[in-house]
């Protein structure tokens, strides 16, 4: 346990939490106290019933009674509750989740808060760690600022008297009247400049943008901007609007608030730090006590200990913005977006719809597929639209490959490579075409002379011979490559396999999208001549349901190919990729009867009435497929889903023309190698090229 005899508080508050609803002196009910510094109660733990306040920051009601009130009005659908209203019932989500964890914890509200924040808002986790062992709670409160309120504090009358630390001679911080006596002539003048600059509302760019133009150094400008920073977080109120400049530094405690580490403000302090931490962004909900408690002379920083780092809890922020609406509300809405960013660890989800406002909690589920009243569907474990039978991890993680900043790093990894003249190292690309392809390279920027399969100097004659021509490599032959040349040539070699399964499997994706387009272009094309004849929908029904589900036959076949894509090399895989072969048949067979691709095969609907058996019997067999297929890929019968991409495999893709090769033969039939996908490699292939150097 931490010793309380040498910390101070401000105002004498309710012992554990400092959950009050009590009125403070002068200003009506707050729920959210200066960290708990209401005046003197009797209440031991400070969990109240008080139901005062507006900003639904109090006390909470009886767990079970709140339960049954709030789940009578509920609106659930398919085992899911509607959040019609989410700014007013997410803030009520957040307010329970809170108070359930300062009760757990024993910690104040606004502890229980900064814990949850600094642990990304894993409840559960938090929980178990705090109490891991018995010098777990004391250990997450160093770790995370919050020191634990001293009990006598709880006797101190509301006319003790504080020093407060913002004041200029205060006896924990230095004003800027004695840092300015202290400093040389030529520091008094940047400091006097770079002070009057930010205090009109210049940003730290402009400042040192304009102190360099007066000749100041661009590290002391730095240094002096981060110390008029520091006061103007902390302001040095020496002057006669502060109401702690008329006592010489101190204040009472019904007069300003105190911090559980001891140091304390008056109420035009605080008002004036937390506008400034508000006004600088998102830093306020980590803000922390700057009170600083070094005595050596020199820079001082947070890394190295020289301030308090006590967090300012949300009381403070809630007692001292109230004078300005616009702030609290700007504050009050980063808390929210705080916990709104990871409200998936609360089974809460927003529909995925820009255009929807409507959040989804998770009770008791029928299904993880979740259709919106706007009509999105989506899945509730991990947002993404229904991507069954894949998994969630490896739906996010197609995801995640299948956007253009991934595939554009693996590209430069492909076909980049660093100057190995160790006084350059610039990235260079290699630059080929179908006629040639060169490994030798020469740098732009120092014209050094280097291969570039072994990443070794290129010295084609003389003694230190290492290369025949342009295109043939002997260390690459011998494989006496560097150790680092070798990984990364391994790691290449990886990337190159896992690119070239992405892009067939991307091959298949865009067969099956294009599918879709003929289908639906030729229903619309159908459903026009359906409607000139009367009363012939009817008729034609079979042919319209068979197109809808080859579109959604399709719509699964681009999911089994995903599939695929994870699926381990093991004894189901080749199981596996006979029903996907034997399912592609079966969707090509019925797409043909209703789309064939020439033109002149094109059918009339008297054709297609004639073969309608036909293909009613080839619909019933593609969705009767598709149907056992999906279920026995989620029960995990035919295949083995894994994590990543396995590195085995039955085949090469060749990323030139698009086929997939056998591993027996290491070139395709366009020329192009397995390892490095380019046509007539010589690194693979020297024999096919005969320009030797002269």
């Amino acid at each position: 346990m931490e010793e309380a005899d040498d910390l101070n508080y401000d105002e004498p508050q309710n012992m554990d939490d400092g959950w009050d609803g009590d009125e403070m002196e002068g200003e009506g009910t707050s729920e959210w106290n200066d960290a708990g510094m209401s005046p003197k109660g009797n209440v031991d733990e400070g969990w109240d019933d008080d139901d005062e306040g507006d900003d639904g920051w109090g006390a909470e009601e009886d767990a079970d009674m709140a339960d049954t009130k709030e789940s009578s009005t509920e609106e659930v659908v398919n085992g899911y509750v509607v959040i019609r209203d989410p700014d007013v019932q997410l803030q009520k989500e957040l307010d329970r989740v809170i108070s359930e964890v300062g009760g757990v914890l024993f910690v104040e509200k606004g502890q229980a808060e900064i814990a949850l924040r600094d642990n990304k808002w894993k409840k559960n986790a938090l929980e178990t760690a705090w109490f891991a062992n018995d010098d777990a709670p004391n250990e997450h409160r160093k770790r995370l600022g919050l020191t634990r309120r001293p009990d006598e504090w709880e006797e101190q009358p509301t006319s003790t008297k504080l020093k407060c630390c913002s004041y200029s001679g205060g006896s924990d911080t230095k004003g800027s009247g004695e840092r300015s006596r202290q400093m040389k002539s030529t520091q008094k003048e940047l400091y006097n400049f770079v002070s009057q600059l930010m205090k009109s509302g210049e940003n730290r760019s402009s400042v040192i943008r304009m102190a360099r133009a007066k000749k100041f150094k661009i590290q002391d400008v730095m240094q002096m901007c981060t110390i008029v920073t520091s006061e103007m977080l902390g302001p040095s109120l020496g002057t006669a609007e502060s109401g702690c400049s008329k006592t010489n530094g101190t204040f009472t405690l019904d007069k300003g608030a105190r911090l559980n580490c001891g140091h304390g403000r008056c109420d035009e302090c605080w008002a004036g730090f937390c506008k400034a931490a508000v006004q600088a962004g998102n830093d306020a909900l980590t803000a922390r006590c700057n009170t600083i408690i070094c005595n050596k002379n020199h820079q001082h920083k947070y890394i190295e200990g020289c301030f308090c780092g006590e967090r300012i809890p949300r009381e403070i922020f809630e007692k001292y913005l109230k004078d300005t609406p616009k702030l609290l509300e700007k504050y009050r809405k980063m808390c929210l977006d705080s916990f709104v960013s990871e409200a998936m660890n609360f089974n809460l989800r927003p529909c995925p719809s820009s255009k929807c406002k409507l959040w989804y909690k998770k009770k008791v589920p029928k299904s993880e597929i979740i259709t919106c009243e706007c009509t999105q569907r989506m899945c509730f474990h991990c947002g993404l639209p229904p991507h069954q039978p894949i998994p969630c991890s490896n739906a996010l993680d197609w995801k995640k490959r299948s956007s253009s900043d991934v595939q554009t790093q693996i590209y430069i990894m492909m076909n980049t490579a660093s100057c190995p003249n160790p006084e350059c190292g610039v990235v260079i690309k290699r630059e080929i075409d179908e006629r040639d392809r060169c490994l030798h390279m020469i740098c732009s920027q120092c014209k050094y002379h280097w291969c570039w399969a072994c990443r070794e100097e290129f010295r084609p004659g003389g003694k230190n011979k290492n290369h025949d021509n342009f295109y043939h490599c002997r260390l690459y032959d011998e494989g006496k490559l560097r150790p680092e040349v070798k990984e990364q040539n391994a790691k290449l070699d990886q990337i190159r396999r896992e690119a070239a399964k992405y892009k067939w499997c991307e091959h298949l994706l865009g067969c099956c999208d294009r599918d879709i387009k003929s289908l639906e272009k030729l229903q619309k094309t159908l459903e026009t001549k359906v409607s000139v004849g009367v009363g012939e929908g009817g008729k034609y029904k079979f042919l319209f349901d068979a197109i809808s589900k080859l579109i959604m036959a399709n719509e699964d076949k681009k999911k089994l190919y995903i599939v695929a894509f994870y699926a381990a090399m093991d004894n189901k895989k080749q199981l596996f990729e006979f029903q996907l072969k034997d399912m592609a048949e079966k969707t090509t067979n019925l797409l043909n009867m209703l789309h064939p691709q020439k033109k002149e095969h094109q059918k009339t609907l008297e054709d297609f009435e004639r073969d309608g058996k036909q293909i009613h019997s080839s619909t019933k067999i593609v969705s009767a497929f598709l149907q056992k297929l999906r279920r026995d890929v989620q029960d995990g019968e035919c295949v083995t889903i894994l994590d990543k991409p396995d590195d085995k495999s039955t085949g090469w893709f060749c990323m030139a023309c698009k086929k997939m090769n056998p591993f027996d033969r290491f070139v395709c039939e366009c020329t192009a190698c397995q390892v490095h996908g380019e046509k007539r490699c010589l690194r693979c292939n020297p024999e096919q090229h005969v320009h030797y150097i002269d």
